[in-house]
């Protein structure tokens, strides 16, 4: 756990001053949740979440019979869940742990450190820019889309089904799979 935490530290750290002081606060305030494959993490509204290990993708409810992947998360990324984000789901793709901080401890937090406003804010700045991806991905033809895909999410490709890479560029299963392995 020690190694997982000092990864968060660093990662924080670049994002602005963290006092030893608000460090402490940050690892007492933590809420840890082991997900196996297939698990949905508990929906908290406005928390903030870090996977520490594995892959989860954010599922689109809302409005659709069959839910649209909308992100994947990985290690050493972090999510945020809205209120108003009702239909949005986080599944796993593979064992999973999560470090996450409810609203209230966030406020705490703040309360306490002013400083940790700023860290906050680039990381749900971070995980919005991967939301947006996937929109930038969706105006581009086919064969470019999977291949910026490809490129994009390289490290975590073992990981991922072809029924949920298809899913999250809005391609056919069939389809994905003939023009993934025409751009081996």
């Amino acid at each position: 756990m020690d190694t997982r935490l000092n990864i968060l530290k660093t990662k924080l750290q670049r994002f602005g001053a963290l006092r030893p002081e608000a460090w402490k606060a940050i690892v007492a305030a933590i809420s840890i949740c082991t997900l196996k494959p297939n698990e949905y993490f508990p929906h908290k509204n406005n928390c903030l979440g870090y996977v520490a290990e594995g892959i989860l993708a954010t599922y689109d409810m809302e409005g659709r019979s069959i839910p649209a992947i909308i992100n994947f998360t990985s290690h050493q990324q972090s999510f945020i869940t809205r209120q108003s984000g009702q239909g949005i789901h986080l599944k796993t793709c593979s064992t999973t742990l999560v470090f996450y901080w409810s609203y209230d401890e966030l406020k705490k937090l703040y309360q306490q450190f002013n400083e940790l406003k700023q860290i906050y804010d680039a990381l749900t700045a971070a995980y919005e820019q991967r939301l947006f991806l996937r929109m930038r991905f969706l105006e581009l033809p086919v064969t470019e889309r999977i291949h910026k895909f490809r490129e994009q999410f390289r490290p975590i490709l073992p990981y991922l089904k072809k029924k949920d890479i298809a899913n999250y560029l809005h391609l056919n299963y069939s389809h994905l799979v003939k023009m993934w392995n025409l751009q081996r």
